[in-house]
């Protein structure tokens, strides 16, 4: 083996002799993501500063508003992907979401902004998770209008690096169920089978994830725990 190759797997190594056994099980178990992302070892893992892409998962949820009380809102896991495009990447840069309320994506004029909420870097990183789809950021967006009814509403995600590059989600539509119509929401919300394709028939969707939220400005974002629940979900 070269000099250069045994100084890039010299690396890994010497971190792991230095951070215990927990760094050495994920070596054993992964050892080339560990060669690929030696920070990964000392629980800080490399920060993509190409995002291309950005996916989002939103379903129907409660969880803490903007007042601190109970709300109806979103529930999001948000995945950006690099150039390579095959797990979700750990981002820096400021984060907004974008809440549209009455949404209809055949109508002829732009749709109503309800609601933007900024997350600055240091907010952003605190809803950061891993798992088997790689880094991934759950959050809960609470619904601001005060009205109790069904309401079609979207959400946009939009992320800033540090280098200034804006990139965009799509506008995912979210059915937000009223008092008394969240099973029938659920069966209509996008990415699920809707009651004019099977006839009438209402099947219950699944699985709220965890999360958190933010206020408008800055350094003083909110924090909002999502409320584990089982409700609709929409991509």
């Amino acid at each position: 083996m070269c000099a250069l190759g045994r100084s890039k797997l010299l690396v890994p190594v010497l971190l792991l002799c230095l951070t215990g056994c927990s760094s050495t099980s994920m070596f054993l178990k992964s050892p080339g993501e560990v060669v690929r992302d030696p920070g990964r070892l000392v629980g800080k893992p490399r920060i993509e500063k190409h995002v291309m892409r950005i996916v989002t998962i939103w379903e129907p949820s409660h969880g803490k508003g903007m007042d601190d009380r109970n709300a109806r809102g979103f529930a999001g896991q948000i995945l950006f992907f690099g150039p390579g495009g095959e797990s979700g990447v750990r981002v820096r840069g400021k984060v907004w979401v974008s809440l549209y309320d009455n949404y209809d994506k055949d109508a002829d004029t732009d749709p109503v902004l309800l609601h933007r909420f900024e997350f600055d870097a240091e907010a952003w990183e605190a809803h950061r998770g891993e798992g088997t789809l790689g880094h991934s950021y759950s959050v809960f967006i609470p619904y601001t209008n005060r009205h109790k009814d069904q309401v079609n509403c979207a959400l946009k995600v939009e992320f800033q690096g540090d280098d200034g590059n804006k990139v965009s989600s799509q506008e995912t539509e979210v059915l937000l169920p009223g008092r008394n119509t969240r099973d029938i929401a659920a069966s209509r919300t996008r990415g699920f089978v809707r009651e004019s394709e099977i006839g009438g028939r209402t099947d219950e969707a699944t699985d709220a994830k965890n999360a958190g939220a933010s206020g408008e400005n800055g350094l003083g974002t909110l924090s909002i725990p999502l409320k584990t629940r089982r409700e609709g979900r929409g991509d």
